[in-house]
């Protein structure tokens, strides 16, 4: 059996990917906080559900890039998130036409670490207990 066919390995790994897209927007957003116009974004939920009965159908990336062998890793374009977003202005726009609020981004920017983490967390335990299932626990 290949690892990224196992469904709790897939699915983590779809959440690790969506939680580092989402930082990347977050980041975008404290980096423009000053900039005039700029409306703060986010990524939508993804509905795992319907991405889990995607890739039951066998189209295991259903958003990325086709891959030919399933040792190739999909990406998304560069600039490109394989997720969708879509304007999330944090406040009220200032008078320049900012919508960046620091102190939420800040906030959304350590809910989406601590997720990170905890999917991370898990992805390794289940690996643990896969080694320690095929009896190599120290590997």
């Amino acid at each position: 059996m290949h690892l990224p066919d196992v469904p709790l390995l897939s699915m983590l790994k779809s959440s690790m990917t969506w939680l580092q897209s989402r930082q990347s927007v977050l980041s975008q957003n404290v980096s423009n906080a000053d900039t005039p116009g700029y409306v703060a974004r986010d990524l939508r939920p993804v509905d795992f559900q319907q991405l889990m009965r995607q890739m039951e159908a066998g189209n295991r990336f259903p958003r990325g890039l086709a891959v030919t062998d399933p040792r190739h890793i999909s990406l998304a374009p560069p600039g490109q998130s394989e997720f969708d977003s879509a304007d999330a202005p944090d406040v009220t726009a200032s008078p320049n036409g900012n919508s960046v609020s620091l102190e939420e981004e800040m906030i959304k920017v350590s809910e989406t670490q601590a997720q990170y983490q905890a999917a991370a967390n898990l992805y390794a335990k289940a690996l643990s207990l896969m080694r320690t299932a095929i009896g190599k626990p120290g590997s």
